[in-house]
């Protein structure tokens, strides 16, 4: 099993921190979505990009989401900065998991960095 610190360090975590970064550095949605047009114009940037499939715009509406969530936004920075997937992180941004903590109040740590709890579907 990884170590946390592992799963953190990893390079796409690294990009999807950097990412988002960037995006929020656009200071609005509708700036982040035009950031990705001067990403493609970062021949470095933009090839890492491609490489971990995120020059899909769905892969990017959901990092736009990220970067500028509707809830949770101490826990998605908390679940980015652990190296949590893409799609569990647009989960939290979007008001649909939480962190998993324990009675002490610290964020619980997976396999996967934190852990995310989601409602039970009906």
């Amino acid at each position: 099993m990884k170590t946390a610190a592992e799963i953190a360090n990893h390079p796409k975590a690294q990009l999807y921190r950097e990412i988002v970064a960037r995006l929020r550095d656009a200071r609005s949605p509708q700036g982040a979505a035009q950031s990705w047009v001067r990403f493609q114009r970062q021949p470095r940037l933009w090839k890492r990009i491609v490489t971990y499939g995120l020059a899909v715009p769905e892969r990017q509406a959901k990092l736009n989401k990220i970067a500028f969530p509707e809830f949770n936004l101490p826990e998605v920075d908390a679940a980015l900065n652990a190296g949590n997937n893409l799609n569990r992180l647009f989960d939290l941004a979007r008001g649909c998991g939480s962190v998993a903590s324990d009675s002490a109040g610290r964020h619980k740590v997976g396999s996967q960095g934190l852990k995310i709890i989601r409602p039970m579907k009906k």
